[in-house]
């Protein structure tokens, strides 16, 4: 069954209408922080493309949808689009100065071979800047997630609302900086120890 986050047309609405209650803000914050060679995982339909630094030397696309890789065309000349998994980037060691995440690691498989994918790519003093939606830390709200994740990871394509990706990146060899919470919602800077 194709989820929601397979379905450009159908994502596209959903960002809009999240983007216009405060997405808009964390994204911004994001991509603002990219430098030199930057790496977007999971960049999907290509909503933040537009929103880099036209001075970025380099600026690399991965995602593993064909259909949300074409949708991306046309957002951002000069980016490089490349179809590829988190959990198998084509890059050599040391590639990248910048990793960007946006809202990818609830539906990446396995999220502990994507990051240390990522910590591979990620040249010395490097950093990986994320914004994801978490399990909620409330007892309640976490019940809900795990009650409701079978079937959402169905209807989303994958989507975790249960993942605790902050422990995730932790375990994986990164310290968090910047980080911000906002309900189920986190951002943060993190670089590998």
């Amino acid at each position: 069954m194709r989820g929601v986050e397979q379905i450009p047309w159908l994502y596209d609405g959903l960002c809009r209408v999240l983007e216009w209650t405060g997405l808009e803000r964390w994204r911004a914050w994001l991509v603002k922080g990219a430098r030199g060679r930057t790496l977007e995982v999971g960049s999907g339909t290509g909503r933040n493309l537009a929103r880099y630094d036209h001075a970025l030397p380099l600026l690399v696309a991965v995602e593993p949808a064909a259909d949300a890789l074409e949708a991306s065309k046309g957002r951002r000349g000069g980016a490089l689009l490349v179809r590829a998994s988190a959990e198998a980037l084509p890059f050599r060691e040391g590639a990248f100065d910048t990793v960007v995440s946006s809202l990818v690691f609830c539906s990446v498989p396995r999220p502990e071979v994507g990051l240390a994918e990522v910590r591979r790519v990620l040249a010395p003093g490097g950093v990986l800047r994320m914004l994801e939606h978490v399990r909620s830390e409330g007892r309640l709200g976490g019940a809900f997630a795990d009650l409701i994740q079978p079937v959402w990871t169905k209807v989303a394509g994958g989507c975790h609302p249960n993942r605790r990706t902050e422990a995730t990146v932790e375990a994986a060899g990164f310290e968090l900086s910047e980080r911000r919470a906002n309900g189920s919602m986190r951002r943060f800077v993190a670089t590998p120890r």
